[in-house]
């Protein structure tokens, strides 16, 4: 749903071995393995790098940053990937089937739900509201599995924004 190319994430799966070093760690080895990431990357691109949270970024002088998650694939075809916030924890998500319930919503709503996560990315740029692009298309899509009129057509697009501000205003 990006409106315009600022970062790229990448998801880079580590073999489940990794998993098991890092997680016997005594203290943050979440921490730890965004770091042995960030220095392997450093061994090939000179530009700035930062390991924080769950992510190592890096800029390019093109503007382009990468955000590198390290993760490692479950059974389930989930991932699990690291956390250093808060002593570190290990976090689980399905892009796929993420995107995949993103699609059919769309296409049940008459591809409304992408078109109002590129308004709403759109006003964030523009008024520069502190509010991430992940958030804007949870929010949007949570908004309009109960919207009554999804799948109308542009006409309705005044009605959908100012519905929609006034359910993020309620969160």
């Amino acid at each position: 749903t990006d409106i315009h190319v600022s970062d790229i994430d990448l998801l880079i799966r580590l073999p489940y071995e990794t998993y098991k070093k890092y997680n016997n760690y005594h203290g943050n080895g979440q921490s730890a393995l965004l770091q042995a990431v960030k220095t392997s990357i450093e061994k090939t691109y000179i530009t700035y790098k930062k390991a924080d949270g769950q992510v190592v970024k890096v800029d390019f002088t093109d503007g382009v940053s990468f955000e590198v998650v390290p993760c490692f694939i479950n059974r389930d075809k989930s991932y699990t990937y690291p956390d250093t916030n808060n002593s570190g924890s290990w976090k689980v998500t399905n892009p796929k089937a993420e995107i995949k319930e993103m699609t059919r919503l769309n296409n049940q709503a008459n591809k409304n739900l992408k078109r109002l996560c590129r308004m709403m990315r759109a006003w964030k740029s523009k008024w520069e509201v502190p509010i991430s692009g992940f958030l804007i298309d949870t929010l949007a899509y949570q908004f309009m599995k109960k919207w009554p009129y999804s799948d109308k057509s542009y006409l309705y697009y005044d009605f959908m924004v100012r519905d929609f501000l006034f359910f993020l205003s309620q969160q």
